[in-house]
Order: structure tokens, then C-alpha cells, then sequence
């Protein structure tokens, strides 16, 4: 999770008392507005859930007096490394009930919405509708569920898929980009609704490993989802082809032969991979347009170089052009982060090419020969999604590494906290998706007020010792995060076979 807090607003209760609400942004997206009683309130209940509460940082500390606009811009930002770094430092936080359901109901406060039934529109990748009776306080898993359950899809299954937010540019160039992947912690519905613009909530598959799908296609269903987004993928080049393997395709396609169309598809480029909107980068020099793919343990960068012999008076900017690629292999990134830099920052990576209003920076740290790390920095408003689709990379091949998993927190009541200071109850609920499918757990809440705020209560895989003594930022390190880093437990030498 990415946790930013950017602004705060003010709220007037029923007795005409004004008070600030920290506007929580996740993801790159607005959340909800949570006052500072409600995050100690959330710190005291984890202090308690934890068996080793100390693996959680220090919490801002309260203030006798009214702040001044210089002391809550001050615990604004303390606020949101609080935040970042209990989700980050302790796997056991960002994955228990306790956090998640804290998140899921301070969206729903926010958004006004009574816990009601209503309906919500899920497509698939051919385009087809699918409307879901849901409640208004559901996360994404039950949706999740309710949808695999309405499409027969075979519950072992639903797990290699997920739900997505996606945009469609109003420009007419019918343009998608693909904003998130939803979470445990957030009601699809609500999180639609609160994103202005042409935006659908859309199935996609969810793993990178493309072996699995020799599994998934034995099952008619799952079969079916994945042939829609290859051929979507196609037609939009997302997956790059040739005339005559695109006609071959399109011959499968009109035969109906989806295997068949599924293993061509698997052996063209970028097949499996997620693309992302032009964005500009600081390698192989500052300001550089660069589009990116990941997929298949690495982001590939395609770039686009000016040709040194290019003419000066040419009429057609792509004469003077030309794309170079290259890849940055997941192995070997030491560690990322992620930056918001506003109108009033001056970007290294940026210095000619700057859009007005705040911009999302990912920079990661690459080994790029046996003694050599280096920074490298894209700026793109698609940086968290790319940050998301690293760690997803990096937790598949852990796994496959046989890496332990991470261990949960105690499945305990807790009570979520209002902005007025009262509680309701938050009971966890276990529910299987099946009978050999790893158990679930969701949380739903009994609406008892239960009373005031004083009453709620692998390490990472090193170089060898030519590396001992190297600092973790080259000279090209961008300055002093904001954020933790995400540290790679995947992160691997170089050899002299690499080279």
C-alpha cells in the first residue's frame, strides 16, 4: 500500500464544534477523512493485536493546545508515515482484519453511504456487463466471490483473478488506462463512485506466471476470461503482432479455437504483461519519453531516443526518432519507492519536462553490473500501479521459492471508532470459498454503540562482501524519502555467467 495524506478539511458536528479530518489518500486515490482520535484509536488496537507491538512505529503524539497551521501540516505528515511505515514494516499490519476493516469502514463514513443493497456493474474484458446485487459496505473479495459465483467460474480459481479500475479517456481516443487493483480494504462500489470521469470496475487475471493458465484453461470459465483479454489485449497493441500472425489469429478467432489462439498469443511480446501510458524517465538521460511493460519478472523499457543525424527541419518528429529497448530485471532491483513531488519541486529527473500540479515519481535501485548500483527514475501518474505490479512479481517468485508466508495477526473483535467518538462493533467472520480453498476472512460490523474513545482499546537476500561496503544510494540517489523503502526480498547478485 501506498498511504499519502495531501491536504486536511474541517467538519462541523451537531454541536457546532469544528474540527480537521486528514484526507487518506491509498494507491493514488482518495480514500477517506479520518480524524487524529480515530488513527490512536486504530495505533491502540494494534498494539494490542500484535504479539511484538514494538514492530510498530511511534505514533504522533497528541497536543494540550490548538495546533497552529504549521503544527497540523506537521502531524499531517507525521500522520502519513505513520501510516506508510506500519503498513510496510510489519506484513502483519497491512494483512490483518483489524487494519483492513478500520480502512473499509472509515470509507464508508466518508462517503455517507448507508450499508444498503445496490447494484454494481463488473466487465469483462470483451466488453460484456455484468450487474451484481451488492451491498454498499462490500470489499472487493466478496464482490469478487458474488461475481465468480454469478459466472460459474470454479471457486479454486477466483484466486489467479481479480477486480481493477480502469479509465476510459473522454478525448475520443478511446484511450484505457488502468488506475488500481481493488483491494480487501475498499468497497468497489464506493471507490467507483467517488472517481470522477468514465471509470469501470473490470475482471482481469492477477498472476504473472504463465504456466498457470495450462490449469486455468481445463476450466471452461476461466478459459473464456482468458482468451477475452488476449484478444482485447491484441487490439489494442498491447501485445504486439505481425500482419500474419494477426491474421492467423483472427482466423482462430472465427473458428472459435481459443486454445489454439491462446498459445499463439502466449508467444508474441508482451503477452502476460501490464502496460502503462507514456511517462519519462531519467535513463539513459534526464527527460528521456519512455513506455514501460511488466510482466515477466522485469519492466521493459521501450525509448525513444532522438536520432543524432536527424534533420532539423524535418516535418515529422517521428523521422527523428528512434526506440530503443531494454529490460530491468526484478532480481536485481535492491529496492523502490515511491515519491509525490508537487508544482513547487524541482525534479533531477525531470529538469526540462515539467507538467504543472503534483506528479508520482518510482525509483528503484538497480544492480547494473557486479559493483555498480544506480538509481533510476520514472515519473509517470500510473508509478503506484507499477510499484503494486513489482511486489506482486517479487511475492510470486518468493513463493515459488518456498518462502515462508506472512503470519497473520489474531482473529479478534474490534470496534471501529466514528468521527463523533462513539463505536460500533466489528465482529470477523471466517467463510471458505471452498472446501480444499484456502480460508477467508471478512469482517462485516453490528452497528452497536458501545461508547467513548476511552473505552476502545526474511530477510533480505544481501551480495556478497564486495558490496559490504557500498552505500545504498549512488550518486544519482534522488534525496531523502518521504516513504520507506520497499526492500526487495527477491533481490539477486550478478555472476560472472551474467556477464
Amino acid at each position: 500500500m501506498h498511504f499519502a495524506i495531501p491536504d486536511t478539511v474541517e467538519f462541523t458536528n451537531s454541536g457546532g464544534s469544528v474540527f480537521v479530518g486528514f484526507n487518506v489518500h491509498i494507491n493514488g486515490t482518495y480514500h477517506c477523512s479520518v480524524r487524529y482520535r480515530q488513527l490512536l484509536c486504530l495505533h491502540e488496537q494494534l498494539k494490542r493485536e500484535l504479539e511484538q507491538p514494538h514492530s510498530l512505529p511511534p505514533f504522533p503524539p497528541k497536543k494540550l493546545l490548538p495546533l497552529s497551521q504549521g503544527q497540523l501540516d506537521e502531524r499531517r505528515l507525521m500522520l502519513e508515515k505513520y501510516l506508510q511505515t506500519a503498513a510496510s514494516q510489519d506484513p502483519r499490519v497491512a494483512s490483518s482484519d483489524l487494519f483492513k476493516g478500520f480502512l473499509l469502514s472509515a470509507q464508508l463514513e466518508s462517503s455517507k453511504e448507508t450499508s444498503a443493497p445496490v447494484t454494481l456493474d463488473v466487465h469483462l474484458m470483451s466488453g460484456q456487463k455484468i450487474s451484481l446485487e451488492v451491498i454498499t459496505s462490500d470489499p472487493s473479495d466478496e464482490v469478487l466471490e458474488n461475481l465468480s459465483q454469478k459466472l460459474h467460474l470454479a471457486p479454486e480459481f477466483v484466486k489467479f483473478f481479480s477486480l481493477f479500475l480502469i479509465r476510459k479517456d473522454d478525448d475520443g481516443s478511446g484511450e484505457i488506462t488502468v488506475i488500481k487493483k481493488l483491494e480487501n480494504y475498499e468497497s468497489p462500489y464506493i471507490s467507483l463512485k467517488s472517481l470522477p470521469g468514465l471509470h469501470r470496475v473490470v475482471l482481469r487475471k492477477n498472476f504473472w506466471d504463465l504456466s498457470v493458465e495450462t490449469m486455468l484453461a481445463e476450466d471452461r470459465v476461466a478459459l473464456n476470461l482468458l482468451y477475452t483479454q488476449a484478444i482485447w489485449e491484441v487490439e489494442r497493441g498491447w501485445i504486439l503482432t505481425t500482419k500474419d500472425v494477426r491474421n492467423k489469429l483472427s482466423s482462430l478467432q472465427s473458428r472459435g479455437e481459443k486454445r489454439e489462439y491462446l498459445e499463439v498469443a502466449k508467444g508474441l511480446k508482451y503477452y502476460g504483461f501490464v502496460q502503462f501510458g507514456e511517462c519519462w524517465c531519467d535513463y539513459p538521460h534526464k527527460g528521456t519519453r519512455v513506455l514501460i511493460a511488466a510482466g515477466n519478472k522485469e519492466l521493459n523499457f521501450r525509448v525513444r531516443l532522438q536520432s543524432p543525424d536527424a534533420s532539423s527541419s524535418s516535418s515529422s518528429s517521428d523521422s527523428s526518432e528512434s526506440v530503443s529497448e531494454g529490460s530491468f530485471r526484478v532480481t536485481r532491483m535492491r529496492c523502490w519507492r515511491i515519491t509525490t513531488l508537487h508544482a513547487d519541486e524541482v525534479s533531477e529527473a525531470l529538469d526540462n519536462c515539467v507538467s504543472p500540479g503534483p506528479r508520482l515519481e518510482l525509483s528503484f535501485e538497480y544492480l547494473m553490473a557486479k559493483d555498480r548500483l544506480q538509481w533510476i527514475t520514472v515519473v509517470s501518474e500510473q508509478a503506484i500501479l507499477m510499484s503494486a505490479c513489482l511486489q506482486a512479481m517479487v511475492a510470486e517468485l518468493l513463493a515459488k521459492k518456498g518462502s515462508p508466508s506472512t503470519p497473520k495477526a489474531p482473529n479478534r473483535p474490534w470496534s471501529f471508532m466514528r468521527r463523533d467518538g462513539t463505536f460500533h462493533r466489528i465482529r470477523p467472520v471466517i467463510r471458505s470459498v471452498s472446501s480444499d480453498a484456502i480460508s477467508e476472512v471478512s469482517v462485516r460490523s453490528q452497528d452497536s454503540t458501545v461508547g467513548r474513545h476511552d473505552e476502545g482499546r526474511s530477510s533480505i537476500k544481501r551480495l556478497s562482501g564486495r558490496l559490504s561496503g557500498m552505500s545504498l544510494k549512488g550518486p544519482n540517489s534522488p534525496s531523502t524519502p518521504a516513504n520507506p523503502f520497499v526492500e526487495n526480498d527477491a533481490f539477486d547478485g550478478i555472476g560472472d555467467d551474467d556477464l
